[in-house]
Order: structure tokens, then C-alpha cells, then sequence
């Protein structure tokens, strides 16, 4: 008989419980893409500065970047500038936030070198308390400005794919996987990383990933952009099929700023000062007293988490039942106060035409439900939500163009099933999961100069289950009672649902007729799969590898795998990945099948096999998982009711499987996975040609091998624990 999955930690989940001063809507201006000296004044995201070089025979693009401290004015209200630690140019010495934008040429390969120039002192708040590999060693006494550079989506070496063990520091201390390219020899406290680029066109980014401090790292700032262009993507613009090359990028994050008074709201806050970022540092329980042996358990108002001894876990020192201070490891963390290109609340002028736009969710944990609506006429700054704005046509995700355009009629809010709550199954709009890209064309032609849209976010956070303190708009209820914000006021912040302002500007318009333009558009699409220029679906129809195989899928199954959530040492609510196999019991005397980052591999394919993965959820999120090295197929996902056994038999499909939304039958590398359901994907873990036999040669001195990492990309999952090594062999 089957048995409901206990979703066994349905919590209230973090919030940006130290509020943003309250900043003006919509008075600042998109950064857009710039170089230092342009006549650039205020924010841009600038270019990185190229070279050439011939590099292991062949020619090749050389990048120098660094990652230091530096301040930016963010907002005029800010009571002061924000620190970061950030990528910028060493021929410019720009230092902005997300700086060092790279453009790339597929077959072109690109040297990147990245020097260490960070202080050891940490940005925001930092938990000591991560286990760090198992030599016994914390995070706690590592060096704090340790960094290593993940090209996010990148077909990569693994010496140069930026693994949590790969870090390194100013002084050349470093971590036990790292390795430089072979062939180089780059200063103390410079990594060099090498790009095959051997990809089809798409959007990708890179970002920090150090063991036991991604999060942090990325939240300061560590993360840029890097667009991968090819001769397909090249003839489409010259066809007049997209507007441009590399569009409008669009890198949408949430962050928290510290306010005046901070520490009459925040007591123990002494990192930035006011006008810095703002991170969780307190865990803050779901249940009074909510330390030490005998906690009373009673329910806390204002709580964020649960806290393991509440619900039976037993720990195994006398020492772990205070925890610790700071305690910046939070189950996740969501922030009132959203940013576009660095830009906070600001406004983009568009022509009256077809305009491309390359979307990346950069966030931390917040997803977005993006729709399209026209800005109210009489609410400046609000949006006319269930107004359909301009169509959205989606021709791209972070695994490159789809094999045809997805299309989004900004007709389609958030399906709730009951109040903050979502379907995790849609229908949807547009919906970004963190480190999610989407490749969109937005057709303006037609609409009367002066006329101005919002761009608007209704996803609950967390997703699909939400708390409504972390949903900040105009009008929203006073939660200070219970740990929340005060009433968001008209024009103001903190606001996640009303993201950007789009004002459209006089604009002859397209000549191509927009059903004409579709269709065009979408006979190349297709044929871009045909061709093989972007790789055919492994699980196909038989005959068209543009087109996905027949739902329900009913072939083999090479790994079966599980999500989980757990208590760690301190109590404290974590999340890990699993396999079947592992089945055990934590410490509340409850079946867990979760495994450490640290535990050694179980996913170590062959290199060039092809392999069908199940994964089963057990938790109450929907977690992006992001995979290293290859892009995936989503073949399916399917509701299921019991809970995993070794041999699979306590558990059954409860309804049919769901095929992949339109905007997901391409290939990805970030996929959705949701509660109480198995996801199945498809991958080839083809490892990238080098051009000579000491990269070819070359395995990693922790594993032994190709080492590389699939994870959630929930950054503070991922830490703490949701991350697996992926070893090819």
C-alpha cells in the first residue's frame, strides 16, 4: 500500500528580516553593456578588455581579470555607497559591479586569468561551522578571501571548471583539486582557466564557487557574464531574424542594504556599513528557546527555521546545541529589494520594434514569475497586472536557441492552489529558477512612443511554497508583528514584484510582418537541430531530433537519485542529494538517503556514455538543479506518492507523467525539479577536446579523475549540503 511522502520540513522560509531603506521607484537608468572612457558615467556593466595570443597551437582570446574590493553608489536614497568584491579589468581597472563582461566566438578558445586581490577579511557575515573536506577542517580556518572562478554552462576542462575544492588565495594557497592549465605558469595568486568554447551559441555566466563560501562570495558580487556567439546566431541577425547579436541583457538578482541604525534593528550586525549589503547571520528557530537540550519548543513568531532537537534529532555533541555565532549557513535566503544589471528600480528605453533581451536569474533562492504588463495610468510605477503587455518570444535557454520559439502572451499569472502557494507544474508565463536563462525577443512594433511597461515578478519565495513576508509590494500587509516589513508605500521599495520599467521610443519598426517573422524564425530554429550545429535530443521522436521523444518515457533507467532534507550537527535545516542505495537513518531516527558533497563519488560515469537519471524529490521546494559539465534533457517529470526503497517497491506514480513546458524541450543545464516528483533527464558526459596530451592527461589529484559537481543551485542549498561530485572516468 502506498504511503504519502512526508514532507517533513514544510517551514517558513527565510526573509530579509532587516529591511532596505525605503528607495525610489524607477528614477535611475538600466546599465547597459559599456566600456571605460565611452563617455560612461554612473553604472554600466563593462567589458572585458581581449588580447590574442597563439596558445597551445592554436589562436586563441586572453583575458586578465581581477577579483577585489572596491564601493559603487547604487541608489541616490542609499545612505552611503555598497561595497563589493567583484570581477574588473586589469587593463582598465574598471572596477564596477559585474564587471568584466566577456564575448565569445564559438572554435575560438579563451585564456582567462583571474588574480586573487581580496583582503582577508570578510565582506559579509561568514559561517565558520561548514565541514570543508576531511582532513577535519572548517571554513572556519581557511582563508576568507578564497575564490575560484565557474564558468557557469561551460563545456570545460575539469582542472579549469572551477570546483569548491579548486579554490585559491592572493598568497597561493590553495585547495587539494586545484590545478592550473598545463603549459602556464601564472603568477602567485593568479588562476588560469581555459575555454575550448566549443559550444553552440548561448548565454552563460561565471561565477565564484569556493568550498563553504559560494554564497557569500556570489552575494558580494563575484559573478559577471559571458555571451558565446557562433556563425548560426551570426546569420539570423544578418537575415534580419534577431535584432541584434548580443540584445539587452537583463541579470536580475535580489540583494538586502543595510540601513541607518542598523544595529538598533540588528545588534550583532558589524560588517558594512549603512548602505552595504545586508546577509542573514542569526538562525533564527521556529521554536522558542530554541537552543540547548531541552528547548521549549513552543511556537516562535517570528521564526525562520526549524530547529532539529524540536523535532527529535538527537546531536552528537553537548557543544552543538548552541549554535553557533555568526551562523550565516540559513536554509536559504530572500531579499526585499531586486536588481537589474545592478540597476535598483531603474527604467530602459526601448525602440518601437522587436527588441532582444538575455534574461539570467542570478539570485540566491528567488525565483521569478515574469509577465509583461503596462504600467497603471494613474499609479505611477505600478503595473496593470492581468493586462497583457507586448508578446514575448522565447528563442533560447542557457543551453542555446530551442528548436522553436516558446511563446509567453503575458496572459498567465502565478497558478496558486491556495494563498502564496503554487502549481509547481504551471501553467506559467515565464518562470526563472535561480542561475535559469532565457533568450527572449520582445515585439514592440505597433505601440505609441511614450508608452511604458512593467516588467513583474508574482512567484512565491520560497517556491513553490511561499511565505508572504518575503513578497514585498505597494500596499502589502504590516508583518512587523511577525518578523516581516512595514507596508510597502506607493513609489517605494522594498519591492520584488515591480522589477523594471520599459518606456518605448518613437521607432519606424520591423519590416518583416511578425507572423512572417515567426515563421521564418522558426524554420531556422528547427533546422539548427537538424543540422547538428546544435546538438540533435538524444531522446527523440525516431526520425526529427528537434522534436522530443513520446511521453511517458518508458526506457531504461541508468541512476536513480533523491533530494532530502535533514538536520545537520548544530540542528540546523539542510539539504542533500542522494541515491537510492543510501538509504540510512538520521538523527531523528528517520529514513534519509542524503549524502555530503564531501562523501565520495557515486556519480562517476564513463566518459562518452549516455546515461537516463530518475530523481526523486522528498522535499517541499523545487530545486534548480544545475549539472557541471553537460547540458541535460528533460524527458519528464511525474508525480509519485510512498517513499523510495532499495529495490524501488514502496513507492508508485500517483498521476501521468507532465512532458517539458515549451521553453524546456531544448537542451538545458539548470532544470526544475519538484516536490513529490520524479524528474527524468537524459545527458551524454562527452568530456571537451583539448589541443594538447598534458590537458588530455591530466586528473584531478583529489579524485583521481575528471572531476566535476552537479548541484541546486540555490546557493545556500548547495553549501549546505546539496551538492554531489560528478567524476568522469
Amino acid at each position: 500500500m502506498a504511503v504519502t511522502i512526508p514532507l517533513k520540513f514544510r517551514l517558513r522560509r527565510a526573509e530579509a528580516f532587516v529591511q532596505s531603506p525605503s528607495l525610489r521607484k524607477f528614477i535611475t537608468t538600466l546599465p547597459g553593456l559599456g566600456t571605460a572612457g565611452a563617455n560612461n558615467i554612473g553604472q554600466y556593466l563593462p567589458l572585458a578588455t581581449k588580447t590574442t595570443a597563439t596558445f597551445a597551437g592554436l589562436s586563441t582570446d586572453v583575458y586578465h581579470l581581477a577579483v577585489a574590493k572596491f564601493s559603487e553608489d547604487m541608489h541616490p536614497d542609499l545612505p552611503g555607497s555598497t561595497e563589493f568584491w567583484g570581477y574588473h579589468d586589469l587593463a582598465t581597472r574598471d572596477r564596477k559591479y559585474l564587471g568584466g563582461v566577456i564575448v565569445a566566438s564559438r572554435g575560438r578558445p579563451v585564456l582567462l586569468h583571474v588574480a586573487n586581490q581580496l583582503p582577508n577579511k570578510a565582506l559579509i557575515p561568514v559561517d565558520p561551522t561548514l565541514p570543508a573536506g576531511r582532513d577535519g577542517r572548517t571554513v572556519g580556518n581557511l582563508p576568507m578571501n578564497r575564490i575560484v572562478t565557474h564558468l557557469h554552462g561551460g563545456l570545460t576542462p575539469w582542472f579549469s571548471d572551477g570546483t569548491p575544492f579548486q579554490w585559491f588565495t592572493p598568497n597561493g594557497f590553495s585547495g587539494p583539486s586545484f590545478m592550473n592549465v598545463p603549459g602556464t605558469n601564472p603568477p602567485v595568486g593568479t588562476a588560469t582557466h581555459y575555454y575550448p568554447m566549443d559550444q553552440s551559441a548561448r548565454s552563460l555566466w561565471y561565477h565564484d564557487h569556493a568550498v563553504g563560501i559560494t554564497r557569500t562570495n556570489a552575494y558580494a558580487g563575484i559573478a559577471s557574464a559571458l555571451v558565446l556567439t557562433d556563425d548560426f546566431e551570426i546569420s539570423l541577425v544578418n537575415q534580419g531574424l534577431l535584432p541584434d547579436l548580443i540584445g539587452i541583457p537583463l541579470i536580475i538578482q535580489d540583494k538586502s542594504f543595510v540601513p541607518q541604525r542598523i544595529h538598533s534593528v540588528d545588534p550583532d550586525w558589524h560588517w558594512g556599513a549603512p548602505g552595504s549589503l545586508w546577509y542573514p547571520h542569526v538562525y533564527e528557530p521556529n521554536q522558542t528557546g530554541g537552543t540547548g537540550r531541552h528547548p521549549s519548543c513552543s511556537i516562535n513568531p517570528k521564526g525562520r527555521w526549524d530547529y532539529g532537537p524540536c523535532l527529535g534529532a538527537t546531536l552528537p555533541r553537548a557543544s552543538f546545541y548552541h549554535l553557533p555565532v555568526p551562523a550565516s549557513v540559513v536554509p536559504e535566503a530572500f531579499f526585499d529589494t531586486i536588481l537589474v544589471n545592478g540597476g535598483v528600480y531603474s527604467v530602459a528605453s526601448v525602440p518601437a520594434r522587436r527588441v532582444r533581451f538575455r534574461l539570467l536569474n542570478g539570485s540566491q533562492a528567488r525565483f521569478y514569475h515574469l509577465n509583461l504588463y503596462p504600467e497603471h495610468p494613474s499609479i505611477s510605477g505600478e503595473a496593470m497586472v492581468g493586462t497583457p503587455g507586448p508578446v514575448m518570444y522565447q528563442v533560447g535557454t542557457e543551453g542555446g536557441f530551442l528548436p522553436g520559439a516558446a511563446v509567453h502572451n503575458n496572459t498567465t499569472p502565478i497558478p496558486l492552489i491556495e494563498p502564496d502557494s503554487a502549481n509547481p507544474d504551471g501553467p506559467f508565463n515565464l518562470l526563472l529558477a535561480p542561475a535559469e536563462r532565457a533568450d527572449v525577443v520582445i515585439d514592440f512594433n505597433g505601440v505609441p512612443a511614450g508608452s511604458s511597461f512593467i516588467l513583474y515578478n508574482d512567484a512565491p519565495a520560497p517556491f513553490p511554497d511561499g511565505d508572504p513576508r518575503n513578497d514585498y509590494f505597494t500596499g502589502d500587509p504590516d508583518q512587523t508583528s511577525v518578523g516581516g516589513a512595514p507596508t510597502t508605500m506607493p513609489g517605494f521599495g522594498p519591492n520584488t514584484r515591480t522589477l523594471l520599467k520599459l518606456v518605448v521610443v518613437a521607432d519606424s519598426g520591423d519590416t518583416l510582418s511578425t507572423p512572417a517573422w515567426i515563421a521564418q524564425l522558426n524554420a531556422q530554429l528547427k533546422n539548427n537541430f537538424l543540422s547538428g550545429n546544435q546538438p540533435g535530443l538524444l531522446y527523440n521522436n525516431g526520425s526529427d531530433p528537434s522534436e522530443p521523444g513520446p511521453v511517458p518515457y518508458s526506457g531504461t533507467v541508468d541512476r536513480v537519485l533523491t533530494l532530502n532534507e535533514d538536520f545537520d550537527d548544530y540542528g540546523r535545516l539542510i539539504q542533500t542529494i542522494g541515491t537510492f542505495t543510501s538509504k540510512s537513518l538520521n538523527n531523528q531516527g528517520l529514513d534519509t538517503w542524503g549524502l555530503g558533497y564531501r562523501s565520495a563519488a557515486t556519480e562517476n560515469p564513463v566518459a562518452g556514455a549516455i546515461e537516463v537519471w530518475q530523481i526523486f524529490n522528498l522535499t517541499a521546494d523545487t530545486h534548480p538543479i544545475h549539472f557541471h559539465l553537460v547540458n541535460v534533457q528533460l524527458i519528464q517529470r511525474q508525480p509519485f506518492t510512498g517513499t523510495p526503497g532499495v529495490q524501488g517497491v514502496d513507492w508508485e506514480y500517483s498521476r501521468p507523467a507532465i512532458p517539458p513546458d515549451p521553453n524546456e524541450t531544448g537542451w538545458k543545464e539548470t532544470v526544475r525539479m519538484n516536490p513529490g516528483e520524479v524528474t527524468t533527464i537524459i545527458a551524454q558526459f562527452n568530456l571537451p577536446n583539448l589541443p594538447t596530451a598534458a590537458m588530455r592527461r591530466a586528473v584531478s589529484p583529489r579524485t583521481g579523475g575528471h572531476e566535476y559537481v552537479w548541484h541546486c543551485h540555490i546557493l545556500e542549498h548547495e553549501e549546505h549540503d546539496m551538492m554531489r561530485p560528478l567524476v568522469v572516468r
